[in-house]
């Protein structure tokens, strides 16, 4: 039987001087959705919600409000599962979050494939713990 690899597309940070692991999970998801219509509406294109248990952290460019992400899901365009671990990431006091440095050479092809896909939406990623 193969073993998961639940790392998937994202390379996760290793324990050491700048990173500390703590329990929990971390969960990395690449997403497209319309700034413009933040309503709960859905799309022609899709009809998805992201619904997750947890708590958000941050999407890799840190520019969109929390707000869309916490309490309601806003409508999107795609929504894929990168990776997760079993283990949320400290660097001190500051939680860590996955950024395009952060996905494997697939995994960042998968980013360029959904921009490209979507190249009128904005693409995220975003990261989750619990």
């Amino acid at each position: 039987m193969l073993k998961e690899d639940n790392s998937g597309f994202v390379n996760f940070p290793i324990s050491d001087n700048d990173f500390t692991r703590k329990s929990g999970k971390t969960l990395i998801y690449l997403v497209a959705f319309d700034v413009s219509d933040m309503t709960d509406i859905p799309y022609v294109l899709s009809n998805i919600s992201l619904k997750v248990k947890g708590e958000f952290i941050s999407d890799d460019i840190n520019q969109i409000d929390s707000v869309y992400f916490q309490d309601k899901s806003i409508p999107l365009t795609t929504c894929i599962c990168l990776g997760w671990s079993e283990f949320t990431f400290k660097n001190g006091v500051n939680d860590w979050y996955a950024t395009f440095r952060d996905l494997s050479n697939d995994g960042r092809n998968l980013y360029y494939s959904i921009r490209k896909l979507h190249n009128n939406k904005e693409v995220r990623l975003l990261t989750f713990v619990n």
